[in-house]
């Protein structure tokens, strides 16, 4: 007989109310997990700052209310200590162990799944003194992305000490997950016991959803298909992308086309500059080109960036929402943009997946690596384009005129492969082999 679910998730100074890729990656990964294995009894720990837990109580008592229905028990932290303090994570880390502890022994926890470099840290030590199997699950390279964003400086005492944790994390714990292929390899050349790949996902139905509404209800000539099940045709030599002559006059130069980039704008990942450029070079095909950014972060400051590359403030469009919102909000572009400044690291952000689930076709930039780029150029769900090559712009033309066709592709391909349950799934299956396996 096998033993029954426990499950322990745990999130660290991470906003699980307002971050819409925590809304998804834990949220609703987990709801899912718990309509896919209802017996299972799963508690997300969550530490964050006592200011954001008073100033959105409101938000978190609806929050544990909905978790309730679905057997899971949220239960909050404040971190007394602040996390911006030279010596916490070096001291301060072990303390929060004790609650981790505390609440492994109430519910008799027999899995722990933290999330995140400071998260795993502390779910190590409750793991190695309760002997408990640990999932560990970074995310992406934590310590580099620190460098990247100028917060660290490569080599120097934190960075170097936080590598160390990396090291003893990835051979120590049970199972560690990769978010890209690339990273899972990487994983088990550093001494993983076991490695998976779980790319990030989205909530499909609830894009499909707000595909339909948004189409029932618009004036454009139109209709999405009411049945969207095959698996998108791959390219091959006889099945290649459409090639239109960029030096001649586009068909449709008259023609709308709205792109669209979701996230925080900053010069480190972000850059609103590269954004402005791949907008520039759609805008020579069609000058009735808008832009519109789904953004929190400061518009004043990104505007004066994207004028300064010559865009007119008439040709933005700024937006912002909560998680729940975000599903209608990505409806009614023609084109989503998706890149990564810094470092060729090999990526896989949640837009990817929001934007597919949305049927949105995707120009890649060529700062995505690995299989990200390669699945939307083999499933036909977009395209790369360098923006200082405007011939690389050119299958637009083919996306305006078969905007239908474009879509259902890329729905399909959501449907069957980026589905949030598959990874509820996925993780169900390695949390049974490692309840399964001897300590």
């Amino acid at each position: 007989m096998k033993p029954p679910l426990r499950l322990l998730y745990l999130t660290y100074q991470e906003n699980i109310l307002a971050s819409g890729i925590l809304h998804t990656q834990v949220v609703r990964m987990l709801e899912c997990m718990h309509k896919c294995n209802q017996t299972a009894n799963i508690a997300l720990l969550s530490f964050m700052s006592p200011q954001l837990l008073w100033r959105e109580r409101k938000g978190f008592r609806i929050l544990k209310k909905r978790l309730t229905d679905s057997n899971i028990k949220l239960i909050t932290l404040p971190m007394l200590i602040p996390a911006s303090w030279k010596w916490t994570a070096h001291v301060f880390i072990s303390l929060w162990t004790l609650p981790v502890i505390f609440l492994a022994l109430i519910y008799r926890i027999n899995i722990i799944h933290p999330r995140g470099y400071a998260a795993g840290a502390i779910g190590l030590i409750a793991s190695g003194l309760l002997r408990i199997p640990m999932l560990f699950d970074p995310r992406g390279p934590y310590p580099e992305e620190t460098v990247m964003n100028g917060i660290w400086k490569k080599n120097d005492a934190t960075f170097n000490f936080v590598k160390r944790i990396e090291e003893r994390l990835i051979q120590k714990a049970n199972a560690v997950i990769g978010v890209t292929v690339e990273y899972r390899d990487e994983f088990k050349k550093r001494g993983a016991k076991l490695a998976f790949f779980i790319p990030n996902r989205a909530d499909t139905k609830r894009f499909r959803e707000a595909y339909e509404a948004y189409w029932a209800s618009s004036t454009t000539e139109f209709n999405p298909s009411p049945q969207i099940d095959p698996l998108p045709k791959t390219v091959t030599p006889d099945n290649p992308l459409p090639q239109i002559d960029p030096l001649r006059q586009v068909l449709t130069p008259d023609a709308t086309c709205e792109l669209l980039f979701t996230g925080e704008l900053h010069a480190v990942w972000n850059d609103p500059g590269l954004v402005a450029r791949h907008f520039n070079s759609l805008s020579k095909l069609y000058p009735n080109a808008r832009l519109r950014l789904i953004t929190h972060a400061n518009t004043k400051q990104a505007l004066k960036i994207l004028q300064e590359h010559g865009i007119d403030s008439t040709q933005v469009k700024f937006q912002s929402g909560t998680p729940e919102q975000m599903p209608s909000l990505l409806q009614g572009a023609t084109l989503g943009l998706t890149f990564l400044i810094g470092d060729k690291l090999s990526i896989w952000p949640v837009k990817i997946a929001e934007y597919i689930a949305a049927g949105i076709p995707l120009i890649v930039d060529p700062s995505i690596v690995g299989l990200p780029k390669e699945i939307i150029i083999k499933y036909k769900l977009g395209f790369v384009a360098d923006p200082e090559r405007i011939e690389d712009y050119s299958i637009i033309e083919d996306i305006l005129r078969n905007r239908q066709e474009w879509s259902d592709r890329c729905i399909s391909y959501a449907k069957r492969r980026l589905d949030i349950s598959s990874t509820s799934k996925q993780h169900l299956r390695i949390y049974r082999r490692l309840i399964a396996r001897p300590q």
